[in-house]
């Protein structure tokens, strides 16, 4: 069973903000686990308390895509994540809304390269495959989302893979490049398996077989007119003891997204 968290509150992600403060509060304070787990670990946070509380903070909508009937044909390599948390852009990133006020292509070393190891709490990853491309339909696959890129102009995908210091976990950092803002808030609600309209292609993956073919969870946000996103698993394919393994993980996956922020900066006025 796929999940989509559609609505989440700030609350619920963790992000550096233009002038290094924090922008929302911290996702990892909670635990979150698909409703279908047989056995819960004692003390944890479940499902519906959790659902109750973000209902409160900020309004959540769960979408459920069952398997079987209208199944998606997902191509060999490619998969969805089993959880999926999008976030829509902050009012903070208004400046950055078009990209004819951003037409500075992202390069590989801008992105990736103050990051090419990235941590968070207990885990440390490392950078061990990264590409930008120009082709983004060759970057991802299922025709709403490549509908979905070609609408919105898109004009790059950076894709990133990291392997953790003990390789037990493994992410995928993407950032990809739209026209305004309006385009990449198409592509978060695209990218929803509830939709079953297709996701991105992992990179190669070097000592990782497969990844995405076990539990893992992506957590996408848009910051002005880029896409960004942090798709994290065990290395294994193993399904985690608790939900913030994989939350803190991708908040330490996400991090290459300061080139996004470091652009606001240089487009606001000074005052």
């Amino acid at each position: 069973m796929k999940e989509t968290v559609g609505g989440m509150s700030s609350q619920a992600r963790s992000r550096s903000k233009p002038g290094g403060g924090k922008a929302g509060g911290k996702r990892g304070e909670d635990d979150l686990w698909p409703e279908n787990e047989a056995a819960q670990p004692k003390g944890k946070i479940l499902i519906g308390a959790l659902l109750a509380l973000l209902l409160l903070v900020g309004g959540v909508v769960w979408f459920f895509v069952q398997k079987g009937g209208d199944e998606l044909e997902v191509p060999p390599g490619s998969h969805l994540p089993d959880v999926y948390v999008p976030q829509s852009a902050s009012p903070e990133s208004t400046a950055l809304s078009q990209r004819a006020s951003d037409i500075r292509a992202f390069t590989e070393g801008e992105v990736f390269g103050d990051f090419k190891e990235v941590a968070y709490r207990d885990y440390t990853f490392t950078l061990v495959k990264s590409e930008i491309s120009t082709d983004c339909v060759r970057a991802a696959w299922g025709d709403l989302v490549l509908q979905t890129l070609r609408r919105g102009e898109c004009s790059q995908v950076a894709r990133g893979a990291y392997l953790s210091k003990d390789k037990k976990h493994a992410g995928v950092f993407t950032a990809i490049n739209m026209v305004d803002a309006k385009s990449a808030q198409q592509v978060l609600n695209s990218l929803d398996p509830a939709l079953k309209g297709g996701f991105i292609r992992p990179p190669e993956f070097p000592g990782v077989k497969d990844f995405g073919s076990g539990f893992t969870a992506a957590y996408s946000q848009a910051i002005g007119h880029y896409v960004i996103m942090s798709w994290v698993g065990r290395a294994g394919g193993e399904q985690p003891r608790a939900m913030n393994e994989l939350i803190d993980g991708s908040l330490a996956v996400q991090k290459p997204e300061e080139f996004a922020w470091g652009r606001l900066v240089q487009l606001e006025p000074r005052r």
